[in-house]
């Protein structure tokens, strides 16, 4: 798999998103470090606030993965969005891998972990409320009650109330979502007419905090002069806001540094704790009063803001650009061009390639073959190699053991595997890998979406191309036996004539059926089809090196054969005649297969075309047959 090193296997939804980014950036720092690979299972869930067409049918994704390929396994229980993936992934994940497997968020049975002590980061913040700023009226913004993460802050936030001898449900507990969306309802539990408003608010995480001073400052109600708002997590977004947040550091980049190097230990044969636990600290800021805004510093940082701004649009315009020309290639090669020349404005990135399931019965991958499951075969559709990873590498079906194909470059690398499909229909998995520890941006996430649909379109085109091409062939084929009707024989015969050199000459040949109508009399019209078949099969077999076959009658069978000559005539006859015989000689039938066979060989001249050249090989086909029965009449 990859290269030469051993691999972490990360599993993790949407690394781009919250604390994600800073933790995946430390995994790959200190993996690359300790000289592993990196891959992420990157999963997608919930896109946006409410479609969950693309992550319902990530868990197909799940049966793919070589999980006993890896070296070890971290494991990020709490980014998964979408109900039921959790347990189906460690579900496999138990059978199936032969590593040590860390949870890296939220204690799970069976595995090592290294839990963050959330009870730790809510006492410090409620200790400090109550030493440093005198709070005693504290409210609790809760996360949904049966979620484990707020469970546990909860109860250690009534725990501190007590032990500070206030009471355990403070100025009130509300129950939030651990989003935004809630705030309103919080204000107005907070803060609504003739209650005892609080003098301060500890969130159980920071995007409830953000979200609740919008919906305070919308009614006047200032921070922290009027109430003291606090968060938990420490999130990019938490310190990018204004004012900056007073929040629980939960450090992830510790967890994250502490699980790689873990496994590392393990791997060398050392033994390590099953549990260990990380402390708070806290982040002192501007909600809590205790550090004054710097607006000189913010303005900065606005107008650097503003300039991105300007950057995400103008990535955001080649996007769209991209998006266009992607959905009217016409073949995946045209695709991996598109690709290769617009995908740029999502980070820096190494290679990127798309391994499409190939099923080994059809022969055909899943851009030829609708499927609704994967298959244990793959090949790459798409590679893109910008850094020189897979020079000498042969394009060619893997097995998903394999996973990815082999890198000629032994660095080690960190990559970033997502399932590709189009609601039920699966393609395969896509993979990139990255210059530096840095994760790809939110535009990747709009590639995968659009590579996706781009994929279902060229599935699409091909079936319409695989239906047209077989509504072509029915209109020129019989039915009965496959080979040509008139009109497909008529077609295809003056193609292949009008390709022939002027000093060459061809050949017609007619076939009918001797004894047809016995058969149909006798044995029923189901063994006289039986028997035209059969024929059929038998002239279609020594039609070779170009010869064209149809059956133009009910017992009628017309073969042109260009570039042809005496021996070659008589060589057909001869394996034609024999072939019968053969069947005959089985004995699998109550009757006999029989044929009367005439053939002309002329050149091809402005005179003599092929319906002319089949007109006198009919005149010697009935020749032959008349013969056949003078000599059956004399019993010869």
């Amino acid at each position: 798999m990859i290269n030469n090193r051993k691999t972490i296997a990360v599993f993790i939804n949407q690394v781009t998103t919250g604390y994600r980014r800073p933790f995946c950036e430390t995994i790959n720092s200190t993996a690359v470090s300790l000289g592993y690979n990196v891959v992420f299972i990157n999963f997608m869930g919930i896109i946006g606030g409410k479609h969950r067409d693309y992550g319902d049918y990530e868990y197909k994704f799940i049966d793919v993965i070589p999980y006993d390929q890896f070296a070890g396994i971290i494991f990020d229980e709490e980014s998964f969005t979408i109900d039921g993936m959790v347990e189906k992934l460690v579900a496999k994940i138990k059978e199936k891998a032969k590593c040590p497997v860390i949870s890296g968020s939220s204690y799970m049975e069976d595995f090592y972990n290294i839990v963050f002590d959330d009870a730790s980061g809510i006492e410090l913040m409620v200790q400090h409320l109550y030493d440093v700023h005198g709070c005693r009226q504290i409210g609790f913004m809760s996360g949904p009650f049966k979620h484990p993460d707020a469970a546990a802050r909860l109860a250690a936030f009534k725990v501190i109330m007590k032990k500070l001898g206030l009471p355990e449900e403070g100025s009130g507990i509300f129950e939030g979502n651990f989003w935004f969306n809630k705030s309103e309802e919080a204000a107005d539990f907070f803060f609504r007419e003739g209650r005892e408003r609080p003098e301060a608010i500890v969130c159980a995480n920071d995007y409830m905090l953000m979200g609740l001073y919008k919906s305070l400052k919308n009614r006047g109600i200032r921070v922290p002069e009027d109430v003291i708002l606090t968060g938990f997590d420490g999130t990019e977004e938490g310190q990018a806001f204004i004012p900056r947040l007073t929040t629980v550091d939960r450090k992830r980049e510790v967890v994250a540094d502490e699980a790689v190097r873990m496994i590392d230990k393990m791997v060398r044969g050392e033994e390590c704790p099953r549990l260990v636990t990380v402390k708070a600290s806290l982040i002192l800021a501007n909600t809590c009063g205790c550090k004054n805004i710097d607006y000189k510093k913010e303005v900065r940082r606005v107008n650097l803001s503003t300039e991105q701004n300007r950057t995400v649009n103008y990535y955001l315009g080649d996007v769209i650009g991209a998006t266009l020309k992607m959905n009217l290639v016409e073949s995946i090669e045209d695709l991996e061009r598109t690709f290769a020349e617009h995908a740029v404005n999502f980070g820096g990135y190494r290679s990127f390639c798309l391994m499409t399931y190939y099923d080994e019965k059809s022969g055909r991958t899943s851009l030829e073959k609708g499927m609704a499951l994967p298959t244990d075969k793959v090949y790459p559709a798409m590679l893109v190699d910008r850094w020189h990873d897979f020079d000498g590498c042969e394009r060619k079906i893997i097995s998903t053991q394999e996973f990815l194909p082999e890198q000629s470059n032994g660095d080690p690398k960190m990559m970033y595997v997502t399932s590709m499909h189009c609601g039920e229909r699966v393609f395969g998995y896509c993979s990139i890998a990255m210059t530096g520890s840095g994760v790809f941006n939110e535009f990747f996430n709009v590639w995968i979406a659009t590579l996706a649909v781009s994929l279902e379109s060229l599935l699409r085109q091909n079936n319409i191309r695989e239906l047209i091409s077989s509504l072509e062939d029915t209109s020129v084929r019989d039915g009965l036996t496959g080979l040509y009707n008139r009109r497909g024989f008529e077609t295809r015969s003056a193609e292949a004539a009008g390709k022939m050199p002027d000093d060459e000459k061809a050949c017609a040949m007619v076939i009918d059926m001797d004894g047809l109508k016995k058969i149909n009399d006798h044995f029923g019209h189901a063994e006289g089809d039986f028997a035209i078949r059969k024929m059929a099969d038998i002239i279609g077999s020594c039609c070779t090196d170009g010869k064209i076959a149809g059956r133009t009658g009910g017992d009628e069978f017309y073969i042109f054969a260009p570039c042809c000559n005496d021996a070659q005539i008589e060589a057909f006859r001869r394996e034609f005649l024999d072939k019968i015989a053969k069947f005959n000689a089985r004995g699998e039938k109550p009757y006999l297969l029989d044929a009367s066979f005439g053939s002309y060989l002329h050149e091809m001249t402005p005179d003599c075309d092929v319906e002319e050249l089949i007109r006198i090989a009919d005149e010697n086909m009935y020749e032959a047959k008349q013969e056949k029965k003078r000599r059956a009449a004399s019993g010869m």
